[in-house]
């Protein structure tokens, strides 16, 4: 019994194709539903083939969808991609070609794909299974930096272990602002010790993301998901850039931009406007000496790519010390005659 249920017209047809010497099933019939790959190592992407055959009547494959992003579904006849939407003529032969992306995944998999469109046989379903394993062994599996002030920066260690001596070579994939340290490895060793940076960041709230190392094992990468939570005693929102979309020519927008303070005391902001035509600031106090709000109107008078900065200056008080600490937004937008 699979995860992914055949309906039981297009099992019996694809059952009777394969019968030596049964009829030809009418439509879509498919030779396999299932493949199973037993156990694999996880990281490189398997071609796969699940071939079919068009009997008496044509048919139209119109989608081919996927219920993990680690497929790669098409249709192939003749050696060439047939577009979705193309009529299959009785007798055609071909395959539903996969590329099975196995990076990232350990543990019992199953995963498939609904073959729909028009005519008998469809819709129908084929389904890989596998048990992915890692090559690598990663301590700790995910990073977690846990709540921070965002003032100064954070490490974490990670120790990579291998069934056979290797490197670190590089980074695939990164997830700003994190810095890796210790990458490319200097030589080949079983077991590798990189650090996580964390530098300082006013990005506010909870961030989860994945580092992709590259090795010297072709198809063999190490994913590294890593997750933190900034919670200074300043916060901004937005943080750092404010997405102004698409704006008619002429026509006032308006926008808000929170700021507050965990610990100590905040004083009335001061907001500089550098580069936002007819913009204009005015400062709503929400909670004294804690917590204020920005209305920001922009009049653009001029098609074209909007780009400009908000500087805030906050009067900060803590720990019996004042200071001025300074925050940029940018600003973006996209602007249209009305």
């Amino acid at each position: 019994m699979t995860r992914w249920q055949t309906p039981f017209g297009s099992l019996l047809a694809a059952l009777l194709f394969l019968a030596c010497g049964g009829p030809t099933p009418p439509g879509f019939a498919l030779e396999e539903t299932v493949r199973d790959l037993g156990e694999l190592d996880s990281g490189p992407t398997i071609p796969l083939t699940f071939p079919f055959q068009v009997g008496e009547e044509a048919v139209r494959i119109d989608r081919l969808t996927p219920s993990c992003g680690c497929l790669r579904p098409k249709i192939m006849v003749a050696g060439q991609e047939v577009p979705l939407g193309t009529e299959l003529a009785p007798g055609t032969k071909g395959v539903v070609a996969v590329d099975y992306a196995t990076a990232g995944f350990l543990g019992r998999k199953f995963t498939g794909v609904k073959i729909t469109g028009s005519g008998p046989g469809l819709p129908a379903e084929v389904e890989v299974q596998s048990w992915l394993r890692s090559w690598f062994e990663v301590e700790p599996r995910a990073v977690q930096f846990g709540s921070v002030n965002g003032e100064q920066e954070e490490r974490r260690q990670v120790v990579i272990t291998g069934r056979e001596p290797f490197r670190l070579t590089g980074l695939l994939g990164g997830a700003p602002p994190l810095e890796v340290v210790g990458i490319p490895s200097a030589e080949k060793a079983l077991s590798q010790t990189i650090e996580i940076v964390l530098p300082p960041t006013t990005a506010e709230g909870r961030h989860a993301g994945f580092l992709n190392l590259a090795t010297d094992q072709e198809g063999y990468p190490v994913p590294l998901a890593v997750e933190y939570t900034v919670a200074g005693r300043l916060w901004t929102l937005p943080d750092r850039r404010l997405l102004l979309g698409q704006v008619p020519t002429g026509v006032e927008r308006f926008e808000t931009i929170e700021i507050g303070a965990r610990e100590g005391r905040l004083g009335t902001p001061e907001v500089v406007l550098e580069g936002i035509p007819g913009g204009e600031s005015q400062v709503e106090t929400l909670s004294e000496g804690s917590r204020y709000r920005i209305q920001l109107k922009v009049v653009p008078d001029a098609a074209g790519t909007l780009s400009g900065e908000v500087l805030l200056r906050l009067p900060y008080t803590w720990a019996g010390t004042q200071e001025v600490v300074e925050r940029r937004l940018q600003v973006f937008g996209v602007v249209r005659d009305a």
